[in-house]
């Protein structure tokens, strides 16, 4: 059963010498972890924009025209059992599609960026109980 993260946006607005907003249009807003992992043994979990960008979070952002722009993702962020008190913390962050591996790009001149996308690293260890996990992973988007 495949893991599912969905991602809702926190947008900070930091009007660094701009004076227009930035707006995220999504595409999806949803982590998910494809394939099959059973309880018992430890082993990774893996949706990463660099190898499919069907499993990762892919959304544009417009703004202020060749303004850059920085997402980041919080740390010590989990997945939740749906019915235990158990988690899973996520391990590492990925951005990809039109973002530097460190979160970093620019609106294009046409006032929206390139897709943007952001994948995760998961953990599965071999005493995590088989079940559904899930949890909401805010992530911001700033002028630089």
């Amino acid at each position: 059963m495949p893991l599912k993260v969905a991602f809702y946006l926190w947008l900070f607005l930091f009007t660094h010498q701009s004076c227009l907003a930035l707006t995220i249009v999504p595409e999806n807003m949803g982590i998910s972890f494809p394939g099959t992992y059973l309880s018992g043994r430890g082993q990774n979990a893996v949706s990463s924009p660099a190898h499919n960008q069907l499993y990762v979070v892919r959304f544009y952002v417009e703004g202020e025209p060749g303004k850059k722009i920085t997402v980041t993702v919080p740390n010590n962020q989990y997945l939740n059992h749906d019915k235990t008190s158990r988690k899973i913390k996520i391990r590492r962050i990925f951005y990809g599609c039109g973002l530097s591996k460190r979160g970093r790009t620019k609106i294009n001149s046409n006032g929206r960026s390139k897709l943007l996308c952001i994948g995760a690293k998961i953990r599965i260890s071999a005493k995590i109980p088989a079940g559904n996990y899930s949890g909401t992973i805010p992530f911001e988007v700033n002028y630089r």
